[in-house]
């Protein structure tokens, strides 16, 4: 186990995070979500542009 790791609990920047979403976004898991669940597609079309963070 990588105890430094656990001792450094800092968030990584916004950016960070974009890029992991938009890399997510278009990864084969997520198409194949996307196809089981059609009304996630749905959902997350909702949601498109919505300001969730405070």
């Amino acid at each position: 186990m990588n105890f430094n790791r656990l001792n450094s609990l800092k968030m990584e920047t916004e950016d960070h995070y974009r890029k992991k979403a938009s890399s997510y976004r278009t990864s084969p898991e997520y198409g194949k979500m996307i196809s089981l669940y059609p009304i996630l597609e749905t959902s997350i079309k909702d949601c498109k542009g919505e300001n969730l963070v405070a």
